[in-house]
């Protein structure tokens, strides 16, 4: 069932009342998408997870929308096009990724997933002339070692923009960028990686 920007706010204002109804009724609504984000985000860390960590996360994710009188969803502004789907998958991401840090896994760091040329398109040739002859598992190598090498907030957006598949809109949301600054942080990011990568292969790695 797809909602209206005005219905997504009216089940808001609903839940901010207090109203159990509503607030039910968003758990029931998003529930799928909140069980698909976690899943999505523990595979893409390769962590392992069964039933039972997935209901715990999905419960944390939804008490994190609930808690403090409902700060979460209450910073949800529906700005720049984002829905209110983007907006709680974004919290969900963001619970899986303090959960696993204080597990002790690096959630700001790429650590054991490596990144294809398929994975960033805008790393293709016709942006980034680096060698077709190139073998793809040193592409992917020289791509792993120029994301560490970025800054972090650099490093974050390639993560949620890419790894998490949030558009370039609901990045800037999330990290409180203009849309435009958000280009500026994508752009930056690719041509770091794109000289780091022609730099790495000229010195043969």
């Amino acid at each position: 069932m797809n909602r209206s920007f005005e219905e997504d706010r009216q089940l808001l204002s609903e839940c901010f009342a207090g109203d159990r109804k509503a607030s039910e009724t968003l758990v029931r609504q998003f529930s799928g998408l909140v069980y698909g984000s976690v899943q999505y985000t523990l595979m893409a860390k390769h962590v392992s997870f069964n039933r039972h960590d997935l209901d715990d996360l999905h419960n944390t994710v939804f008490l994190r929308l609930f808690d403090q009188g409902c700060k979460k969803l209450r910073q949800y502004e529906g700005r720049n096009g984002c829905s209110l789907s983007s907006w709680i998958r974004m919290i969900a991401v963001r619970t899986v990724l303090d959960h696993l840090r204080k597990r002790g896994v690096d959630a700001m760091v790429w650590q054991k997933k490596l990144i294809s040329l398929e994975e960033l398109p805008e790393l293709r040739a016709d942006e980034i002339e680096f060698g077709a002859n190139m073998e793809k598992l040193e592409q992917e190598r020289l791509l792993q070692d120029g994301m560490q090498r970025l800054p972090a907030r650099d490093r974050l957006f390639m993560k949620l923009h890419f790894d998490q598949g949030l558009s370039v809109a609901e990045v800037a949301e999330a990290m409180r960028l203009s849309v435009g600054n958000a280009y500026i942080v994508k752009h930056r990011a690719i041509q770091r990686l794109r000289s780091h990568v022609i730099g790495a292969a000229n010195d043969g790695g």
